[in-house]
C-alpha cells in the first residue's frame, strides 16, 4: 500500500507528495528549491497547476508561461511541458484522469 504521507524526491531540488486520489481526479504537492528544473515530459492527462508560493516558469508546447503565488495554469493532455523554479516554490498539480504511473502501488488503498 502506498503511503500518501511520505515525500518522494523526484529530481534534484524537487520533492513531491501524493494525496489519496478520488475516482477520476488526483492531486500532488510539489516543492521546488530555487533553480530546480522539472524535465520536459508529456502524459495523456489534463493537468491544472496552482502556485501556492513562489515564482515558476513553465514551458508548454514551446511557449513560456510564468505563474506566481495564487495563479493557475492548465496543461492539455499530451502537451510537452517542463518547469523551472525562479524562487523557492510550492505548487499543487491536479490531474484527470488518474496518473496510474504515479499510483502504481495503490491497489489496496
Amino acid at each position: 500500500m502506498m503511503d500518501f504521507e511520505l515525500w518522494e524526491y523526484s529530481e534534484p531540488g524537487i520533492k513531491r507528495k501524493l494525496y489519496k486520489p478520488g475516482e477520476k481526479l488526483m492531486i500532488m504537492k510539489v516543492v521546488f528549491e530555487e533553480g530546480a528544473e522539472g524535465a520536459s515530459h508529456s502524459h495523456p492527462h489534463e493537468q491544472l497547476t496552482y502556485c501556492l508560493k513562489g515564482d515558476m516558469e513553465f514551458t508548454i508546447k514551446g511557449k513560456v508561461k510564468r505563474i506566481q503565488e495564487g495563479e493557475v495554469l492548465t496543461i492539455p493532455p499530451h502537451a510537452v511541458h517542463g518547469a523551472k523554479a525562479l524562487a523557492p516554490s510550492i505548487i499543487l498539480d491536479v490531474f484527470t484522469p488518474l496518473r496510474e504511473d504515479l499510483l502504481s502501488d495503490t491497489s489496496s488503498v
